[in-house]
């Protein structure tokens, strides 16, 4: 295995070390991208590999260039490999999905970041550095998720949407019924069509039991008849 010891350690930009340096790319783009299609991201297995894959190309164009072009003077090579933070952060943006009362894809935006930054240290030949991250980001995803959910809250994160035939309706008795029958409640927000004399009221909420959420919308209809639909959005 001396030859493969060779190319790890080759500082130079030939067949050898760019073969090397994109097949491990390519695994480390499909552990984090696998993870991230296992749970039914839109970003997955193909996005986050071809992240990682164009991240080393470019970190490893970077380095060629004044490799090739020793009396490069019109310019610093290095820029390519410092535009792909930037230019990440635009499809990491559009990762972020901004629905009615929440925020979701901040996790993949981060994911997306972070492959990013893991291709850029393969193409310049931090291999040990690229694959603890990788196993570092895999943990953080699998197994930080558990802990947060056993340290901060015991159930999942949903947005209630209430709809109300009536423009006054009592958001305070609304919340307290909620919450008497397991389910927490967060902040909220409300639209009021004075036309068609409606709200909808939008509340996010902490459910830890499903069942919870059919028994508290039974007894909000019952007791509040102006109450014509309740939605629950993940």
């Amino acid at each position: 295995m001396e030859w493969l010891s060779e190319i790890l350690n080759d500082t130079t930009i030939n067949v050898g070390t760019v073969t090397s340096r994109l097949l491990l790319s390519l695994v480390l783009g499909l552990v984090i991208g696998g993870e991230r299609e296992l749970r039914g991201r839109d970003a997955g297995l193909r996005t986050f590999t071809l992240i990682v894959l164009g991240s080393t190309v470019a970190m490893i164009l970077s380095i060629w260039i004044p490799q090739i072009y020793p009396n490069f003077l019109n310019g610093d090579p290095g820029r390519i490999a410092a535009q792909v933070i930037t230019g990440i952060g635009f499809l990491g943006a559009g990762a972020i999905v901004r629905g009615k009362g929440s925020i979701q894809g901040l996790t993949t935006a981060a994911s997306i970041w972070t492959a990013a930054v893991i291709g850029m240290a393969v193409g310049a030949g931090l291999y040990n550095g690229a694959i603890l991250v990788t196993a570092l980001t895999l943990f953080v995803l699998v197994g930080v998720e558990s802990l947060e959910k056993t340290l901060f809250h015991t159930g999942v994160n949903r947005i209630m949407i209430i709809g109300c035939s009536t423009t006054e309706p009592d958001i305070k008795q609304i919340k307290s019924i909620v919450e008497e029958n397991g389910i927490t409640t967060g902040s909220f927000t409300f639209s009021i069509n004075y036309d068609k004399n409606d709200t909808s009221i939008t509340l996010k909420v902490i459910i830890k039991n499903i069942d919870d959420t059919l028994k508290v919308s039974k007894i909000l209809r019952e007791k509040l008849p102006y109450i014509k639909s309740i939605n629950m959005v993940a």
